[in-house]
């Protein structure tokens, strides 16, 4: 009843996420672009069209319809202004041949409203409007394109990623009830995923991307935690306990693994709750959601379904119970490979070790910028629309920066200053403004017809560079721009000022959020194991695995080698959101088999003070069920690879990857090699920190739900 409740929750899901939410908007460049948006009539055009025509755009007939579009875009709700070439003559926005004009509009509103002021734009305004033909491009048309592409892909993804894992379960599982139980719960995750998201959606900015993202975490970690289950209680079923001894059981063990697991899991995800930026946040809170509810559905569901099918989730195809039987039902590849890394775990660790870090050598050459058309597919309308724009218009391949000083009154002799000032920086091109057009520290003239700034407030200028939006020398130039000594704070709006505000927000809030979920992590884990050396020897190993992802963003995204393929080109970029996400979830799942794989090493060495036996039955046990589980959650992931979107082929690619190459060389070569390294170290800790830990779960195991005897008439009582 309640995942039917969560699925009438969940319609109208996707009406309500947008493609918003990258920008903290307290950071100076979001404070500049908001004033100057409400108080100078000015801002960062976001949306463009290109009105073209079969003759010269500045002709007779072409003008009047070119004035009639401009009057119309400029009466439209939302849109702040529109820059043409007909109001006043500016060159840079006709092209050579003067068969294309450019029209550049900035939009007011926060994400949600400048997405459907351009959806609307764009459906009324492109397409033929004789004698000109226009075509919508910039950030606001490829966020509308991203925004509609992502719900086709999440389609997609699923039709590629659901039969798959399924054939896989099919396989492992041997029959098909046992099969349907781990399906059973990536639905009932999936389907509260989206419930949370449209409740989210009510009250907060959600992103588009979040949906995919997390349909597809929630899936596979559901699948994860049934995987253990089911395959725990078919372990106490062979032992020969009757069905609710084997349930009470596989809860006290596996459920007891889940249940950490969950834990370490959605520690790791709140990190992205203590960024700024709505994108984060939203993911975070989401992602936090689906985790706990594929962790209830592992704990509350899962039990009541073994116990209703029972010894029905225990047969087996005849093949598999005979060599099960031939070989002691034990795996013996497992084995093999666990002693096989016991006998040289030195070696084992440098050359695993070493072989992680060259994967990761990529990293250091990232360079970061947001996402732009080049991230869409190579025949995405927006695309072609802005590379035609950029081959017509010079204008288009620098970038801009809008400045502003509000206590620098416009027209007086220190708005004057300013104009010269900014001119001389390095980098600078073009100042433009009410006050005049500056270049090389010298006054131009001023083209008529400039919007003025508002009277008795203060000054702005526009200042242009050849060099791209991201590069390094725009960068300088924010930083140049800011410097400046005025009567007042000097701001700087634009999409260069927003992302070294981006880096800076994120340099900020990475370090002491991740510190602070690593320590939680640590902490929960020696509860839970009551060691220091596995805490410690799971981060690190959980941070060697997470730079391979880093360095995999840039070799295959960055310079194209894996986007050629899947449809794309080189994004030249990362965006800066993207790192903080692989890591949150890609570290939560790493810590996910962590759990999974130490927790029977440590059953093993409470049972038998032995250690390397320990290693050899906890590999042996759950190398299996570990691998299994990380390919139906490398699946999963790895079917947002199916996406025409780069971001999800980025997102999906890496954290499968990451998920991939900690299952196999780390799970089963690493932490075997280190635990048989620090024999009996493993689990040691000082006598105080035990005592600590003695204390918090002797509480815990005193904790009883309190109930109340049923009060007895008066005359039994007597």
């Amino acid at each position: 009843m309640a995942v039917l409740g969560c699925g009438v929750a969940a319609a109208g899901v996707h009406g309500r996420l947008v493609d918003g939410g990258y920008f903290d908007r307290s950071a100076e460049s979001s404070r500049a672009e908001r004033l100057l948006t409400e108080d100078y009539g000015s801002g960062t055009p976001k949306l463009m069209f290109v009105a073209r025509s079969t003759g010269a755009v500045d002709g007779r007939q072409a003008s009047a319809a070119g004035r009639r579009l401009v009057a119309e875009l400029t009466a439209e709700p939302g849109v702040v202004f529109v820059r043409d070439p007909w109001s006043s003559p500016t060159p840079s926005l006709l092209s050579a041949d003067r068969h294309a004009a450019l029209l550049m509009l900035a939009v007011a509103g926060d994400d949600q409203q400048m997405t459907r002021t351009a959806e609307r734009l764009i459906r009324k305004y492109a397409g033929a409007r004789p004698p000109l033909k226009v075509e919508a491009s910039g950030r606001l048309s490829v966020n509308r394109y991203a925004e509609e592409q992502s719900r086709r892909d999440l389609v997609s993804s699923e039709m590629i990623g659901v039969p798959l894992v399924s054939a896989v379960l099919l396989v492992v599982f041997g029959s098909l009830l046992a099969c349907a139980l781990p399906l059973a719960m990536g639905l009932i995750s999936v389907t509260g995923a989206m419930a949370v998201l449209n409740l989210l959606a009510r009250h907060y900015p959600v992103n588009v991307f979040a949906l995919n993202i997390l349909t597809a975490l929630g899936f596979g970690l559901a699948v994860d935690y049934s995987l253990i289950m089911v395959n725990r209680f078919r372990e106490e079923l062979d032992r020969g306990l009757e069905v609710p001894a084997a349930v009470r059981a596989t809860v006290r063990s596996a459920g007891r693994t889940v249940a950490v697991s969950v834990a370490v899991v959605t520690l790791s995800l709140c990190a992205l709750l203590f960024f700024p930026t709505p994108f984060h946040r939203s993911l975070g809170a989401g992602a936090v959601a689906v985790v706990c509810l594929a962790g209830v559905a592992a704990l509350v569901v899962q039990p009541a379904l073994l116990a209703l099918f029972g010894r029905r989730l225990s047969r087996r195809p005849v093949r598999v119970r005979r060599w099960r039987a031939r070989n002691g039902g034990a795996p013996d590849f497992w084995e093999r490979l666990a002693r096989a890394v016991l006998r040289r775990p030195l070696a084992v660790l440098i050359s695993v070790s070493a072989f992680l870090v060259l994967l990761a050598a990529p990293a250091a050459g990232a360079r970061m910028g947001f996402i732009d058309e080049d991230w869409l597919p190579r025949d995405a309308a927006p695309r072609l629309a802005a590379e035609r724009a950029r081959a017509e218009f010079p204008l288009l391949n620098g970038s801009t920066l809008t400045v502003l000083a509000p206590r620098v009154p416009a027209g007086s002799q220190a708005a004057e200053r300013m104009g010269h000032v900014l001119s001389r920086l390095p980098g600078a091109d073009l100042v433009q403004g009410a006050g005049g057009d500056f270049r090389d520290g010298r006054r131009l003239a001023a083209p008529p017809g400039r919007p003025a700034d508002g009277a008795g407030k203060g000054t702005w200028y526009s200042v242009t560079t050849r060099a791209g939006p991201y590069s390094a020398t725009a960068q300088r130039l924010v930083g140049a721009v800011r410097a400046q000594k005025a009567a007042g704070p000097v701001l700087v709006a634009g999409e260069t000022a927003a992302l070294v505000d981006m880096k800076k927000t994120l340099a900020r809030h990475l370090g002491w959020a991740a510190a602070l979920v690593i320590a939680a992590i640590a902490v929960l884990l020696f509860f839970f194991t009551g060691s220091v050396l596995v805490p410690v020897k799971a981060v690190v190993m959980n941070l060697l695995s997470l730079t391979v992802a880093f360095g995999a963003m840039v070799f295959l995204f960055q310079t194209g080698h894996l986007s050629r393929l899947l449809g794309g080109t080189a994004t030249g970029h990362v965006d800066p959101l993207i790192p903080a996400v692989v890591f949150c979830i890609a570290f939560g799942l790493s810590m996910d088999y962590e759990v999974f794989l130490v927790a029977r090493i440590r059953e093993e060495y409470l049972r038998t003070g032995d250690n390397e036996q320990a290693v050899v039955t906890g590999l042996r046990r759950t190398g299996r069920l570990v691998t299994v589980g990380a390919l139906a959650v490398v699946i999963v992931l790895g079917a947002l690879a199916a996406s025409s979107l780069a971001v999800l082929q980025e997102l999906g690619v890496c954290l499968a990857l990451t998920v991939a190459i900690d299952a196999t060389l780390v799970r089963c070569l690493l932490v075997p090699a280190l635990m048989g390294l620090a024999g009996r170290w493993n689990w040691w800790a000082p006598a105080p920190l035990l005592r600590v830990r003695a204390l918090v779960l002797s509480r815990l195991a005193r904790i009883r739900v309190p109930h109340r005897p049923p009060r007895m008439p008066r005359r039994v009582r007597g």
